[in-house]
């Protein structure tokens, strides 16, 4: 593989970087963000029960591109996960072992990297890549992990993956019809405020 298959896009918030975040935008990040997960899962449902692996299937279709899931191992100061646009796929990376709940999240926040577009610059050497993932490509590695984005970027990611987590999850509480009670009444009240 060389360098000049690489697309120069993908994100990663680099630990301690990504500046500030204009707090003036931020209620219009956060409305975009609630507009976008609505648009998406209007589109691509999340599956029940739920599956990461499933919905990402399911966004494959909605989007006509491939996305590629791979797990790499975690070392501290590196980043949890990772999204690069190839040419013809987007690649995702993820930490191994870790908790699925957690995976999916990491996942989920890359995937809202990718539905937003974020780009970002490298900041990892190929050296660097090979050591944290040997079985990788070292071009490609590098340009998949350590990628800088702004703060306001990693914000409207964090959201969205929250929001996608958060539907993705949540089982509408079960009420059997004709059910009475205070707390018939009472779920039906909280299911009315989840929608």
């Amino acid at each position: 593989m060389t360098s000049s298959v690489i697309a120069p896009r993908c994100t990663r918030l680099a630990p301690g970087r990504g500046g500030p975040i204009d707090e003036r935008g931020l209620t219009d990040l956060r409305a975009g963000a609630r507009q976008r997960v609505r648009t998406v899962l209007a589109a691509v449902p999340v599956p029940r029960p739920w599956s990461m692996n499933a919905w990402v299937d399911r966004l494959e279709a909605w989007r006509g591109r491939e996305i590629d899931l791979v797990p790499v191992e975690y070392r501290p100061g590196r980043p949890s996960g990772a999204w690069q646009a190839r040419p013809d796929y987007d690649l995702i990376a993820y930490v191994e072992h870790t908790s699925a709940l957690h995976q999916d999240h990491i996942i989920a926040h890359e995937l809202a990297h990718m539905l937003c577009a974020h780009t970002g610059t490298c900041q990892m050497s190929e050296s660097e890549a090979a050591q944290l993932a040997p079985d990788l490509a070292p071009q490609a590695l590098s340009h998949l992990l350590t990628r800088v984005t702004t703060g306001s970027d990693e914000y409207e990611a964090e959201l969205i993956a929250v929001l996608l987590m958060s539907a993705a999850t949540s089982e509408p509480p079960a009420v059997q019809p004709g059910a009475s009670g205070r707390a018939a009444d009472q779920a039906r009240r909280l299911a009315a405020l989840l929608g």
